[in-house]
Formats: C-alpha cells, sequence, structure tokens
C-alpha cells in the first residue's frame, strides 16, 4: 500500500513512474510503467463520484457552478492533476486557491470546527 501511495504521489508531479514487480513478487522481475494518464483512466469511475458529489452539493445549496468565485483545493488529493482538472473544469468562473500544504489545511479547518462545536453543559 505505502508503495502505491508513493506512486500516486509520483505521478502527481511527474508524468510517468514505475512499480518494481520484485518488491511484491520476488520471483519475479521487471517494471510496470504507470502514466499520469493511465492512472487517471483507472480512476475515472472514482472522478465520476467526486463529480457526482459536487453536482448533487450545488443541486441541494440551490447554487450553479457560476455562482461559486472561490475554490479552496484542500486534502492530499488537491495535488493530483487529475483532481485540479476536474475542479478547474467545473468552476472555470472561480479563483481556485492551491496551497502548498493541503493537508494541513484540512487540519486547520477541523481545529476550527471544533472550537465552534457547542459545549455540552
Amino acid at each position: 500500500m505505502v508503495k502505491c501511495q508513493k506512486i500516486k504521489e509520483t505521478l502527481s508531479v511527474m508524468v510517468n513512474a514505475s512499480l518494481d514487480v520484485d518488491d511484491f513478487d520476488t520471483n519475479q522481475e521487471g517494471n510496470i510503467q504507470i502514466s499520469q494518464e493511465g492512472f487517471q483512466k483507472m480512476c475515472q469511475l472514482l472522478l465520476n463520484k467526486v463529480k457526482n458529489t459536487l453536482n448533487a452539493a450545488l443541486f441541494n445549496s440551490n447554487f450553479n457552478a457560476n455562482q461559486i468565485n472561490k475554490v479552496l483545493h484542500v486534502g492530499g488529493g488537491s495535488r493530483m492533476p487529475m483532481i485540479k482538472e476536474l475542479l478547474r473544469n467545473m468552476f472555470p468562473e472561480a479563483e481556485h486557491c492551491i496551497e502548498e500544504h493541503p493537508d494541513e489545511v484540512v487540519a486547520i479547518g477541523a481545529a476550527y470546527y471544533a472550537y465552534n462545536l457547542p459545549l455540552d453543559p
């Protein structure tokens, strides 16, 4: 799992990555090449779920995509080029705020949320 995570991270900044088969099966040798495009094809169902979730949120909020003027990219997935592209395509008129440390932004948001929760007496 750790090696797969590393490949996902590599594909966020590089066009290609490789996986050493020997790391998983010592009886076999070789490398598997994975491209950003190939990875995106593998993730297409998940990308569709993200898009459907965003469309549902827009519908439930009675907003349309053109009314959104700022999109904050947070969380590890926001580093992925396919997620950035999806958000830019869905919200082309919005300012896209991409933080250097998107995981920290999630933690800060959770801290603000927790701070504002009502205390039980």
